[in-house]
């Protein structure tokens, strides 16, 4: 186990302007952190606002000299290791541009932690992606890190590849490596790629009288959702108090049908929600129950504060707002 992070100590977290590291960087700011670091690829302008211009790095990832110039800089004590290629769609259609991405940055890394700044703590983000077919095989019951790996698609397989190469260098080289396997993490700001998003910009939509009705994948499947704001959390503690080598689930533990999930938001709305099964929308390959074991995680004394009614409330009224910017 690392020694604990102090409150100045430097930490690095790449693709920060994105999602996850977006709620990251204002977990760490709310807990004290005051020498918050982060990489952006495209634009960089509401990083630098929330962290200092001197603090934004515009980089390539994919460019090793770059990174190793930037953690020779740096010497961070902890790195989130975030930046990625995160679309499940995306890897149907451009497999080897989304595997051989993810590998990419996660070998760079790697590499340069390994060569420049071996006392970095790095903390590679996986997915309950990984678990895939299993989860069929296993009936309802939750996922512990145990469980073997069936992929479904080819973002599980890339993500699978970053963790094991984390893995690789914590055997070879003694890197100090924690991984963790998100399950499904919802919160304002994602991308409407994503489901839940997707559900709410379309009701905001429906609501402003611009579509008809809501267009939806496979509604039977349970998820494991958890508040991109408590996940943020369950990052912190996994920084100070993961053990070296391990692997965490990081989810709610509590399954919901995305049935009830789109019920939910047709209480919200202002308006009737007609709902339509939109063909392109269902994948290739769907598992049906998806539950998080996140008893190893509870153990290093986190647990979920917000209620998923709460974060769907909170997501529509960010999409609500969005609309209304945009008219």
């Amino acid at each position: 186990m690392s020694s604990m992070i102090a409150r100045n100590d430097a930490i690095l977290i790449t693709g920060a302007e994105g999602f996850v590291g977006t709620h990251i960087v204002a977990q760490l700011q709310k807990s004290g952190f005051t020498n918050i670091h982060g990489t952006g690829f495209r634009n960089i302008e509401s990083l630098q606002e929330k962290i200092g211009h001197d603090h934004a790095w515009k980089i390539d990832l994919e460019d090793q000299e770059a990174v190793n110039q930037l953690l020779t800089t740096l010497q961070p004590k902890a790195i989130f290791h975030l930046a990625a290629r995160p679309s499940v769609n995306e890897s149907y259609e451009k497999a080897w541009l989304v595997l051989q991405t993810n590998a990419h940055l996660q070998i760079v890394m790697l590499e340069a932690v390994r060569r420049f700044s071996p006392q970095s703590r790095l903390i590679t983000i996986s997915s309950a992606a990984a678990y895939g077919r299993i989860a069929v095989e296993n009936g309802e019951k939750p996922l512990s890190e145990t469980t073997v790996f069936k992929p479904e698609n080819p973002y599980a397989v890339s993500k699978i590849t970053q963790e094991y190469l984390a893995l690789v260098y914590f055997y070879s080289y003694g890197l100090d490596s924690v991984m963790v396997r998100p399950f499904n993490m919802i919160g304002p700001g994602q991308s409407t790629d994503f489901a839940i998003p997707s559900f709410a910009h379309q009701v905001a939509l429906i609501e402003a009288g611009q579509q008809n009705s809501l267009k939806v994948g496979n509604l039977e499947a349970t998820r494991d959702f958890t508040d991109v704001r408590d996940a943020a959390a369950a990052f912190e503690v996994l920084m100070q108090q993961g053990v070296s080598g391990e692997v965490y689930n990081l989810g709610s533990g509590r399954g919901t049908k995305m049935q009830a999930i789109v019920d939910q938001f047709a209480q919200f709305a202002t308006a009737d929600i007609p709902v339509e099964v939109d063909p392109n929308r269902l994948r290739p390959s769907d598992v049906p129950f998806f539950i998080a074991d996140n008893s190893k995680l509870v153990a290093l004394g986190w647990k979920p504060t917000r209620e998923l009614t709460e974060t769907l409330q909170d997501v529509l009224n960010f999409e609500r707002e969005k609309l209304k910017e945009q008219a």
